[in-house]
């Protein structure tokens, strides 16, 4: 299982600056969410290719090919750049990244989404996430917000429920059994 991880030494002189991050999307207390650059291919697989990730979703890690999540990386910049929206890059406030968290279009609504490494899973950074992007698009977006999951997946079912999407039915995506959720606008 190939994993990503933080560098343990630094190529910078001790009192070298700091690069300077730019401005996030969206912050919280702890976290950040930024976009997505070509340089992050590494990182988006890291999360694909992770097969605890994998069992949230209805696909084999094995179909998160170099190909596939570089088409997906694209697409998400594209996402962003068109519809100002995306599953953006997501990260602790010091640039340690943690996974991916955003919203993507779905027909005429929009569909929280996140996935979290599984070395910062059980830190409650997908429920900071989903509550932040819960402010954002009440904010700053008119459509009904959407979010679904296997339904077998209780940990994304718990938080859509307490960011207070109510629950609508079950319903086969992308050939598996998804548990519907939504908060009309």
């Amino acid at each position: 299982m190939q994993t990503w991880r933080r560098p343990l030494f630094s190529h910078r002189r001790p009192n070298e600056k700091q690069p300077r991050m730019p401005q996030p999307i969206l912050s919280t207390s702890r976290l950040r969410f930024d976009k997505w650059r070509h340089e992050d291919a590494d990182l988006l697989f890291a999360i694909h290719s992770s097969p605890l990730i994998q069992r949230g979703y209805p696909f084999p890690t094995s179909a998160w090919t170099r190909n596939a999540v570089l088409e997906r990386l694209r697409r998400y910049m594209g996402e962003h750049e068109r519809q100002g929206l995306t599953k953006w890059k997501l990260s602790l406030l010091d640039g340690t990244f943690v996974g991916r968290a955003g919203w993507s279009p779905w027909g005429h609504q929009i569909e929280i989404g996140y996935a979290v490494l599984p070395e910062f899973q059980g830190k409650g950074i997908a429920m900071e996430a989903a509550f932040a992007l819960m402010e954002w698009a009440q904010a700053r977006r008119s459509e009904d917000l959407v979010g679904f999951c296997l339904v077998g997946n209780y940990r994304s079912k718990s938080i859509l429920e307490r960011i207070g999407m109510k629950y609508e039915y079950d319903r086969v995506i992308s050939e598996a059994m998804h548990a519907f959720y939504r908060l009309s606008r």
